[in-house]
């Protein structure tokens, strides 16, 4: 460490505090000096931006931003979206009036919705994984929609639940089994 020379220090009263600030003026010609340098580097000229072009660009990354879920989508969204799938199935077979049985139909179709589009946009080891889940999948669906929910609205609710726990429950049984879900 240097020795100050006192008419380096400057002092100056600060009005918010009413105390007496001591500046050290090399110091401070350094920090500005390094700073200059770095936004000098940042801010070349003709890479400026208008406030427009700005705003823009936030919006494009924030748009972009939004879509990076889906993009990583993996096995645990794939088991997250199954599970929604066969709970919101459940409350509808438990359901006792038709507005009660269409909102969960609809639980059913979004959680539906959410697992197809996980399974397409799976890559890489886990695509081989998502096109053999795709195919007790599709199964399961079909069964479902044409067996399960129809029963449900007719009424037949003991027999929805029959093919639910039978056949269902080995199908999302071997589907959780190829995902390794947890």
């Amino acid at each position: 460490m240097t020795d100050l020379d006192p008419s380096q220090v400057w002092s100056i009263p600060d009005p918010l505090t009413s105390q007496t600030l001591f500046l050290f003026e090399p110091f401070i010609r350094r920090q500005r000096a390094e700073l200059a340098d770095k936004v000098t580097l940042l801010w070349k000229k003709g890479l400026s931006m208008t406030s427009n072009q700005s705003i823009a660009v936030m919006t494009i990354l924030g748009v972009g931003l939004a879509f990076v879920p889906a993009a990583w989508a993996g096995p645990s969204d794939a088991c997250a979206a199954l599970v929604d799938s066969r709970s919101a199935l459940y409350s509808m077979l438990s359901a006792k009036d038709k507005s009660a049985q269409d909102a969960f139909k609809t639980k059913v179709q979004a959680a539906s919705t959410k697992l197809d589009s996980v399974l397409a946009s799976m890559t890489g080891a886990d695509a081989k994984v998502a096109a053999d889940f795709k195919v007790v999948w599709d199964q399961f669906k079909e069964t479902r929609e044409k067996e399960i929910i129809p029963a449900i609205y007719k009424g037949n609710a003991d027999d929805a639940k029959k093919i639910a726990d039978g056949v269902q429950y080995q199908r999302f049984s071997k589907m959780w089994s190829i995902m390794s879900c947890k």
